[in-house]
């Protein structure tokens, strides 16, 4: 998450005087931290920067990430990043889809929520190109825009967030790297509450205006052995991703 974010995640509960120093020295020599750092120099070629939207939800970015270790049956995870508030909505798939299976995932991922985009940006995958999605999104009153393989940093916005939820996954998921779809909701939720340092607020609080509450630290027995497992599972959950 780095220094910025895991202040503000901390402080939501805690603060003292030395708070950011000491979460700058624990990320310095943070093993798992270290390790999925992603390099940040971006590829050579000319940047063609898109437009700045003015509200949520009205340009979006769309990507895949592939060949993941299956988990419930899952190996990609379609990833939906809104480029005003830069929140993001990651969609476990059994496969890549097809351009005719791309359009009610999305609708149900986006439309249902947030209303139909005025802009998507994709890469030219198999899906996004064909006739049938062009068809639609005209259809429906959206702007295509493709990113190329010489100027892959169009699509940044989605890149960005492969690059987040990957190492986000990575750090979590357990040694048979077979859990990854259950982290994945909760990992949305912690990506998603985290301030963004281009923002100074967190996406969610960019999209409805208030922070989404923290979960509690403990959960209270409920006599309930089934709630109380589920509970610790969903307590051991957020302790790992947050």
């Amino acid at each position: 998450m780095g220094i910025t974010k895991t202040v503000s995640s901390i402080s939501k509960l805690l603060w003292w005087p030395t708070l950011r120093r000491d979460v700058k020295d624990y990320i310095a020599v943070c093993e798992v931290c270290t390790r999925q750092k992603s390099p940040k120099t971006a590829p050579i070629g000319l940047l063609q920067p898109l437009p700045i939207p003015e509200r949520p939800w009205s340009h979006v970015a769309m990507d895949f990430i592939v060949e993941l270790p299956e988990s419930r049956g899952n190996t990609v995870i379609l990833t939906i990043i809104d480029r005003f508030s830069k929140m993001g909505h990651y969609v476990p798939l059994r496969k890549l889809p097809s351009a005719a299976e791309l359009v009610p995932i999305f609708i149900a991922n986006v439309v249902r929520i947030h209303g139909v985009p005025l802009e998507i940006v994709s890469d030219r995958g198999t899906q996004f190109i064909s006739r049938f999605w062009r068809g639609f999104c005209k259809n429906v009153g959206i702007d295509l825009s493709f990113s190329s393989a010489y100027h892959p940093q169009t699509n940044g916005a989605a890149e960005r967030a492969n690059q987040n939820i990957e190492k986000y996954l990575r750090c979590f998921i357990s040694e048979q790297q077979d859990n990854w779809s259950d982290l994945l909701p909760w990992a949305e939720y912690a990506l998603n509450s985290a301030v963004s340092e281009s923002t100074g607020h967190s996406p969610f609080f960019a999209v409805y205006g208030f922070d989404p509450p923290v979960l509690p630290d403990t959960f209270p027995d409920t006599t309930i052995p089934a709630l109380d497992e589920q509970l610790a599972s969903l307590k051991e959950t957020w302790g790992r991703v947050r």
